[in-house]
């Protein structure tokens, strides 16, 4: 009787687990669907996008250009999908965007960070800038010396959840910052500085010579310090979607090996020598 209630009791869980995991994997199956496979199906993929020239720029007539859109264009093309431009997200936003399946995308060269890296993926990049130090003109109280501006007595212009108040929170705690919203754009923490509002404030050299042009003696790169950051400008995607991560990694290397990423940086490339280019990755 025992041995006959044994095998009843056996029998039944097998049956239980079988029916169990059975269940599971036909609703896994039916409702799991990666990024990847979902732009196949769909023949498109959706992307978020910052306007930030000449990395991506919103044209006045509504059209867009720039470095990341040219590229990305011709990546799209190789691979037959379409692109579908979804949104302008913001950078603070531009996560969640990916987070709460807005954007499959965002497409504009974004510098990967540990905070940023523990939420989102990124693609290869395709160039590095350095971010240096820019005070108004005629200030020298920080040249050769980067101690200076961690003191209570310097203010910061920075620009909310963007690299200029990153850094002014890691390396100059010290120091007061003067926020700008990131509706005002980089340009507008320049003109905390020509206004001398804020002392000083972070930014890619290539913004910096822009600003110039239309200000002249307005701002002048701080002396003797090296770039506080070297940054590879990169798109990003959801977390985990490694298939998607890769096919768009080969696209990109391709272009890269045929020399079509280079020609497209320097058409947008006002300032020589204002990014750095990816290595190839070969030995002549």
């Amino acid at each position: 009787m025992r041995q006959l209630l044994s095998l009843l009791t056996i029998f039944i869980l097998l049956t239980f687990t079988s029916c169990n995991w059975t269940g599971n994997k036909t609703d896994e199956n039916s409702t799991t669907q990666t990024v990847y496979q979902k732009i196949l199906k769909d023949g498109k993929i959706r992307v978020g996008y910052v306007s930030y020239p000449p990395s991506y720029i919103v044209n006045s007539d509504g059209t867009h250009s720039g470095i990341f859109h040219d590229v990305f264009e011709e990546v799209a093309k190789n691979l037959g999908i379409k692109i579908e431009y979804t949104k302008e997200v913001t950078w603070d936003g531009m996560i969640q965007d990916l987070k709460d399946n807005k954007v499959d995308m965002v497409i504009t060269g974004i510098w990967p960070t540990s905070q940023r890296g523990k939420q989102a993926d990124f693609i290869e990049p395709l160039f590095y800038s350095v971010v240096k130090a820019y005070t108004y003109a005629g200030n020298t109280k920080f040249d050769n010396n980067l101690s200076a501006i961690n003191s209570e007595n310097v203010k910061i212009s920075s620009i909310d959840g963007e690299m200029t108040q990153i850094i002014a929170n890691m390396d100059f705690p010290k120091a007061n910052q003067v926020p700008v919203t990131q509706m005002t754009g980089v340009s507008q923490t320049l003109l905390e500085l020509q206004s001398r509002k804020a002392d000083i404030t972070f930014v890619e050299p290539i913004i910096a010579l822009e600003f110039l042009e239309k200000n002249p003696n307005s701002i002048q790169e701080v002396k003797g310090l090296k770039p506080l950051r070297v940054f590879p400008n990169c798109m990003m995607i959801p977390k985990n979607q490694e298939d998607l991560k890769a096919t768009i990694n080969i696209a990109l290397q391709e272009l890269i090996n045929n020399g079509f990423v280079d020609k497209v940086i320097s058409k947008y490339e006002k300032y020589p020598n204002s990014y750095y280019r990816a290595q190839l990755p070969y030995r002549q």
